[in-house]
């Protein structure tokens, strides 16, 4: 097509040499050279933009092939996207059932506190229990090896019928008849009491680390004088003499003590004879271990 562009325009410009003057002939070719200088360009800015065209179709292609990937990669995106959104709902209701179990736990946890505490405070009252138990019976234990010692250290008074040793409510009891330590409404001892007591004396300085009681009992026959308004007096009176008598033979003053009940804790029935002798006695009581009762049994916890 260009061929033909510059064979007709020598042509048409012969054609017009024959019929025009020299000086429109001349004008003519100025403006054939400018359409030919025109052309050219025009020519080469086609050039230029069909190769513009044509880069910018390349670029078009490359950008449609990529986003085509950004497509494909999108939709593996939203793909996993999905995968993921389903992942994090499983996640969290894992988690919901995570925490649940955790104050769940945490529950299990405080109540395993408490039950525990509980457990070491019984186990250490138990432990002190323990503790008590066993000082209750290392003491009597020491009591009935002392029983055995009285049993034997007076054997020959027990069996004179002089004395009796037994253990009544947990505390040796040495009973004596009062017609052994005194006559009738004397509170002055005689000659066999005084050796009696004596033997007895002898015994109990060798315990030094127990206390003894010593209690005046009477029968229930009333007397009445100036110096015994009362049976109490009359048998704590007794109980008096028989402590300045043991305290005389190295029994520790500190570890005896008197008391008089008078006919009130009787032995025996006294509608008989023989039952108001019974009553009226002298015993010498060899008291428990206070200190283990007292420092320790208040410590037990009640169950």
């Amino acid at each position: 097509m260009k061929l033909l562009k510059y064979i007709t325009i020598p042509l048409f410009l012969l054609s017009l040499s024959a019929c025009v003057s020299s000086g429109k002939y001349e004008k003519a070719l100025e403006n054939v050279d400018s359409i030919r200088n025109s052309l050219g360009k025009t020519q080469a800015e086609m050039d230029k933009m069909r190769k513009s065209l044509k880069n910018t179709q390349e670029k078009l292609s490359v950008s449609q092939t990529e986003a085509d990937k950004m497509r494909k990669s999108l939709g593996s995106t939203q793909v996993q996207l999905s995968v993921s959104q389903t992942e994090t709902d499983e996640i969290r209701k894992s988690l919901g059932g995570t925490q649940l179990q955790l104050s769940v736990s945490q529950t299990e946890t405080d109540e395993i506190r408490k039950s525990l505490g509980s457990a070491q405070e019984q186990l250490s009252a138990s432990q002190a229990e323990i503790v008590t138990l066993r000082k209750i019976e290392a003491e009597t234990k020491r009591r009935n090896e002392i029983y055995a010692q009285f049993i034997n250290r007076l054997k020959s008074m027990i069996d004179g019928g002089q004395l009796t040793v037994n253990i009544d409510a947990g505390r040796i009891v040495i009973n004596l008849p009062d017609n052994v330590l005194f006559n009738s409404g004397s509170t002055n001892l005689n000659t066999k009491g005084q050796v009696a007591l004596k033997k007895i004396a002898e015994v109990l300085a060798q315990f030094s680390d127990r206390r003894f009681q010593i209690e005046g009992h009477t029968d229930n026959v009333p007397i009445k004088s100036a110096r015994f308004p009362s049976n109490w007096e009359l048998s704590t009176a007794r109980a008096v003499s028989v402590v300045h008598l043991l305290t005389e033979i190295d029994v520790a003053p500190e570890n005896v003590s008197a008391a008089g009940f008078g006919e009130f804790r009787p032995r025996a029935d006294n509608k008989t004879e023989e039952g108001k002798k019974l009553n009226r006695r002298i015993e010498i009581i060899m008291l428990p271990n206070l200190d283990i009762l007292s420092n320790e049994l208040p410590k037990i916890t009640s169950q």
